[in-house]
């Protein structure tokens, strides 16, 4: 019996009110089961399989891929961080499980498991730099000397670094500060997105991608509003002209020059 997308979607609000102890668990079954729309065994599956998600634990009946893909999506939305991480640490160790018994590889589950894992580790960076750029603000640090401590950055420098006695990726306060220097300005149109709570949202691009051997240091990173972004991460960038101090380069049949100088 073939599970529909429709379904699927009902089947995940019905596990979370389970969850939530808003449902039994038969009675969760019986709505998810309805008049035979669903084997009883494969609903019990679904809600099963999202506490074991929101707890961070193994589970070892395999739902089908856009199930998976759904749920970790939803969890993501409605549960956050921890939600997602302790899904993700359930993914994985369910596919170790099943990989280990069935003798096989699990690629669909693999792919969502490495599509969420960069979104978990793309919202953890942004948590930490928005808490480095706090830190810095109430520093009171000029911009010269922000400038200066990014000049004085090394590729050999530790991973990791300690600011008010809490430990922080390296590569995530050299971006704080880049962000600070220059205003939180994109670096090709100047906009700045405002958001709710006063404080300004701008992405940090790579000039050479990090899986090409870019490093995280200042000369490889300029700030661009998500649209440009993009524009520069996928559409037809030729650099003429990469240096310390600035990247010259056509980008879609059009010519940009960015200053990359830190003051």
């Amino acid at each position: 019996m073939k599970v529909t997308k429709e379904l699927v979607h009902v089947a995940y609000e019905v596990a979370v009110n389970v969850y939530q102890g808003k449902l039994t668990r038969k009675e969760g079954i019986d709505k998810i089961a309805g008049n035979g729309r669903m084997n009883s065994n494969s609903a019990a599956d679904y809600i099963h399989n999202l506490k074991r998600l929101l707890d961070g634990e193994k589970f070892t009946r395999t739902l089908n891929s856009y199930s998976m893909d759904y749920y970790l999506k939803n969890i993501h939305l409605n549960y956050g961080k921890r939600g997602i991480s302790n899904a993700l640490k359930a993914l994985k160790l369910h596919i170790t499980y099943y990989e280990n018994l069935q003798k096989i590889t699990m690629h669909s589950m693999r792919e969502i498991f490495l599509k969420y894992d960069k979104i978990n580790s793309d919202v953890f960076n942004e948590i930490e730099r928005d808490e480095i750029i706090t830190i810095l603000n109430n520093e009171n640090k000029t911009k010269q000397q922000l400038a200066q401590e990014l000049k004085n950055l090394k590729p050999t420098n530790p991973e990791y670094i300690k600011i008010n006695s809490k430990t922080y990726k390296r590569d995530n306060a050299t971006i704080a500060k880049i962000k600070i220097l220059r205003d939180f300005r994109c670096q090709i149109c100047s906009k700045r997105i405002k958001m709710k709570n006063g404080s300004y949202y701008i992405e940090a691009a790579h000039i050479k991608p990090k899986h090409l051997g870019g490093n995280e240091l200042p000369n490889n990173i300029i700030l661009l509003c998500p649209n440009h972004h993009k524009e520069f991460d996928y559409g037809d960038l030729k650099i003429f002209q990469h240096t310390s101090d600035i990247l010259n380069f056509n980008l879609n049949s059009t010519e940009y020059s960015i200053s990359l100088k830190l003051g």
